[in-house]
């Protein structure tokens, strides 16, 4: 397994470098243009989950690679999620698996996206 750990400051516009990290990962481990442009969607749509500009810590980011599929970790560290059911509706629609988790010290998203006919 190969993993890419990547931390971003609370700013919005730092959801680009991301897509654009996440994209060269996808691209890397064998995933097509249209399962990427998914996974890009699915990305911006956790970030919605959260206000990102009301944040006050760094959004830890954790994605790692196998023949059989690639999983994003992400964790917010404090804020709170936006109660927003359609995000998490197109989230399960673009990707395998998703969960979400409060912790004490803050959100862990986890989503899972495995290569075709695995």
């Amino acid at each position: 397994m190969d993993q890419i750990m990547l931390t971003i400051p609370p700013k919005a516009e730092y959801i680009m470098v991301v897509r654009l990290t996440l994209s060269g990962i996808a691209a890397r481990a064998g995933f097509d243009f249209e399962t990427i442009e998914d996974l890009k969607m699915a990305i911006s749509e956790v970030f919605n989950l959260f206000e990102i500009e009301k944040l006050k810590r760094e959004v830890f980011l954790e994605f790692n690679v196998t023949d059989a599929y690639l999983d994003i970790k992400i964790f917010v560290p404090d804020g709170e999620m936006v109660d927003n059911e359609f995000a998490k509706m197109i989230l399960q629609t673009l990707i395998d698996e998703a969960e979400f988790e409060r912790t004490e010290e803050g959100h862990r998203v986890k989503i899972k996206k495995f290569h075709r006919g695995v």
